[in-house]
């Protein structure tokens, strides 16, 4: 089987430097170590002029060189495509086929800097990410709502950022409200830039440039500069003060300004030279003692928690950095191998602090690089956090030492004992078991399935699988699922034993701190389990379910995705939006029902008195409520639900409406009280359709007359008037609402025929379910030919029956 695909948007030739394209190489060996096929794709619009010595240059051609030139050293050389869209579209590296076939394939394309517009090709898949590198200036645009920073954003479905502080009470930056920034940093790939030799120069060394005027922005009332040379203006004095040379490798860099540097006894070096070609500037970094460098001053006043993607490989060259505060203390450790400073003081001290034991503080760069920068680190805890996880990454670090220091007896390195020691040992607490019950139906087995294995993302849960005796494909299927995943189990029942049965077998062998229930109708997003674990944190909380496109209660929401990359897109919107908040439910529905550990043993098992399935997660949330605890649905976690897909069957032979008939008698009888129909979130565009319903009937409808109006159980859609006799439709013997649609067209008319015996003489249509008319297209042209069309507004149809006619049944 092929390694799963992974493509790495960037701007290499917008900025063809070396550190540049170590950025970019680090983002695509980090996913190959991980098992991944990864692909460097540019596709921006940006001309590439600064390969280009003369206008009339072909600038494309002179980029896809360089592209392939700059991959090809790595091992990449066939993974890339360049397209010339600054110019006349011309396709490099790869066909237009074969680059549109790389994306529909791909399973994560990460939009590196945001520099690539997200255009439909790159949309429309669902797996587009942007990760920035440089924050301040989109989050200012967004508190500031710029509708074009807005649309750009949107069809992305997750977002990253370097700044590690944001949502921090010391970070000024503005959170977005409507987008979630995850923090992340530079993936390094440690043992490129490892060198067991000591610095061949004195020197502290940084590369950059010294004056870029542009990108500064306003924040309430403030100016934040983005050019270095107005932090460098305040450590100026640094050589006159502290021990040791001091080299700048600087581009954009004037005369005079190198004129005032030298005066202050700094050194200053052509920074392209230094950039031109990616082995010199490893050996730039190498050779040196250490960093020396300022941050931007947008990321120090604000305390984004920003670190440079440089400052990272010189950690990883062993070298210790020495660089301006910018609130990165909270991801990173500092004090040794890696120093902050605020003031001019502070650096003094910090590089006479390095002098006095250079060793000791070259081993703690290397080894915050490992811990902290490792491209296996940083990209596997992204794609954890994006529900990808980690294909074939090695457990044993690349550099560690094999080699003993002594014989007799076998002794290995200090530093290898020290790292094997703190490898983790294999998980004995297991954070969540999720269990899902099947029953045939292998199409929404394997999507659930997979949408669990591929979106669930905490480490270290477990997925239990129940098999109510399904075909032998599926038993198949699920076998070939154990054989895979090593934290999947399948419970093997010999009959179908129910769904409030199989799921007590599946609740009693799960090891989990907190349990999930989820039908197998199901298909999760990326992040839903961690979701609802994190509104787990709440002791009062007894259940909690996530919102659903469809499930009849006031955890319904409005959805209007087609695909599974608009439902990804969809519910990674929704998150950011809701971030945190619940809704109070008196019923959570079990096609997604959390709780913890404890719950489960206060509450005991589903009770399975319920028949085949329906209302035991009515019984199982009245007992909740019983004990004082609360039951919410988590406002953002979306898991779409088909619906029926075990119980869609049972409709056409009437056995689902004596089940539920069943069902709500037990429940009446445990519980002393009637059972009541769910209660619908209020819409208010669905507020007025159903207003506007009522005011047509009224209006239309003789007072006298009996009316059936197409519902989902809303009693307000019935509540017509003392005189008027009014059913929902379709409804069961009782004069209640079905609770289920009719299995097609011929069923559909069967139940008009009822509803005429029962003594309707109109059918009406809200808005809300003109679709009847789509689905059930006999009946549809049953009732525009042989009924008496009384309203066609927007807001309803109304049909008048009049007599049996012979065409129905």
């Amino acid at each position: 089987m092929s390694a799963p695909r992974v493509v790495v948007l960037g701007m290499m030739t917008k900025m063809p430097v070396a550190g540049v394209v170590w950025q970019i190489a680090h983002y695509l060996l980090g996913f190959e170590r991980l098992g991944y096929e990864a692909h460097y794709v540019e596709t921006h619009a940006r001309t590439p002029s600064m390969l280009m010595s003369r206008a009339d240059d072909d600038g494309a051609a002179l980029a896809a060189g360089f592209i392939d030139s700059a991959l090809r050293r790595f091992g990449l050389g066939d993974r890339w495509a360049y397209l010339a869209l600054h110019d006349d579209g011309r396709h490099y590296g790869k066909s237009e086929r074969e680059l549109r076939r790389l994306y529909e394939g791909a399973e994560l394309i990460v939009n590196l800097h945001g520099g690539t517009q997200p255009l439909p090709e790159l949309a429309d898949t669902g797996r587009l990410v942007y990760l920035e590198t440089d924050p301040v200036q989109l989050q200012v645009e967004l508190d500031a709502g710029v509708p074009e920073t807005v649309a750009f954003l949107e069809p992305h479905v997750a977002f990253f950022t370097f700044a590690e502080n944001l949502g921090r009470p010391d970070c000024g930056l503005p959170v977005p409200s409507r987008f979630v920034f995850r923090p992340t940093r530079q993936p390094v790939v440690t043992d490129l830039w490892r060198t067991s030799s000591p610095p061949a120069r004195e020197a502290w060394t940084t590369v950059g440039n010294w004056r870029q005027h542009w990108r500064d922005v306003r924040l309430r009332g403030e100016t934040y500069t983005w050019s270095k040379h107005h932090e460098w203006a305040k450590v100026l004095d640094l050589p006159r003060r502290a021990a040791g040379s001091f080299e700048l490798a600087l581009s954009a860099c004037e005369d005079a300004d190198r004129a005032t540097l030298a005066e202050r006894g700094w050194t200053v070096v052509d920074g392209l030279g230094v950039s031109q070609d990616a082995d010199r500037y490893r050996r730039y970094l190498q050779e040196s003692r250490g960093e020396l460098t300022v941050a931007k001053d947008q990321n120090v006043r604000l305390r984004t928690g920003w670190f440079s993607d440089r400052s990272a490989t010189y950690l990883a060259a062993g070298r210790p950095v020495v660089t301006q505060d910018t609130g990165f203390g909270v991801a990173l450790p500092t004090g040794e191998g890696l120093l902050s400073f605020a003031t001019l003081d502070d650096a003094v001290a910090a590089v006479e602090e390095v002098g006095r034991d250079p060793e000791r503080h070259r081993a703690a760069a290397a080894a915050i690089a490992r811990e902290h920068f490792e491209a296996e680190t940083v990209l596997g805890a992204m794609l954890d956090g994006l529900g990808l996880g980690r294909r074939g990454a090695r457990s044993l670090p690349v550099d560690l030492a094999l080699t003993p220091v002594a014989r007799r007896p076998l002794s290995l390195p200090a530093d290898t004992e020290r790292r094997v020691t703190a490898l983790a040992p294999p998980r004995a607490r297991i954070p969540a078991s999720v269990v899902v019950v099947t029953f045939g139906e292998l199409l929404f087995t394997k999507l659930c399935l997979e949408s669990v294995l591929a979106n669930t993302a905490t480490p270290g849960h477990e997925v239990v699988v129940v098999d109510n005796r399904s075909s032998d494909e599926a038993r198949d299927y699920l076998a070939d699922l154990v054989r895979r995943h090593v934290h999947l189990r399948v419970l093997w029942n010999a009959a179908n034993t129910g769904f409030a049965a199989a799921n007590n077998h599946g609740l009693a062998a799960a090891r989990g701190d907190a349990l999930v229930l989820l039908n197998n109708d199901t298909v999760v997003t990326p992040g839903w389990l961690d979701g609802l674990l994190r509104h787990l944190e709440d002791p009062a909380l007894g259940l909690v379910g996530a919102v659903t496109n469809r499930c009849g209660t006031e955890a319904e929401i409005a959805a209007g995705y087609h695909t599974y990359g608009e439902l990804v897109a969809f519910a990674a919107r929704r998150a950011g939006r809701f971030a945190g908040r619940t809704r109070e439910l008196a019923t959570p529905t079990m096609f997604c029902l959390a709780m913890r550990r404890e719950t489960y043993e206060r509450l005991g098992p589903l009770d399975e008195r319920f028949e085949v399935g329906m209302l035991e997660d009515d019984d199982y949330a009245r007992r909740a409520a019983q004990a004082g605890l609360r039951c919410a649905c988590a406002e953002d976690v979306f898991v779409h639900h088909f619906g029926e897909a075990s119980f869609g069957a049972l409709v056409p032979t009437g056995e689902h409406a004596r089940l539920l008939a069943d069902n709500k008698r037990r429940f009446e009888e445990k519980w002393g009280m009637p059972w009541r129909p769910y209660e619908r979130r209020l819409d208010p565009e669905y507020e007025r359709a159903v207003q506007r319903t009522r005011t047509a009937v009224a209006q239309r409808v003789p007072a006298d007359a009996g009316v059936a109006v197409v519902s989902r159980g809303d009693e307000r859609l019935v509540e017509l008037g003392r005189e008027r006799r009014a059913w929902h439709f379709p409804v069961t013997g009782e004069g209640e609402w079905a609770g289920h649609h009719p299995a097609d067209s011929a069923a559909a008319l069967r139940e008009l025929e009822a509803m005429r015996a029962r003594g309707a003489r109109f059918l009406v249509f809200p808005r809300t379910a003109f679709w009847w008319l789509e689905f059930y297209d006999g009946m549809a042209a049953h009732l525009r030919t042989a009924c008496r069309t009384v309203v066609a507004e927007e807001s309803c149809i109304i049909f008048e029956l009049g007599e049996r006619d012979g065409r129905a049944g």
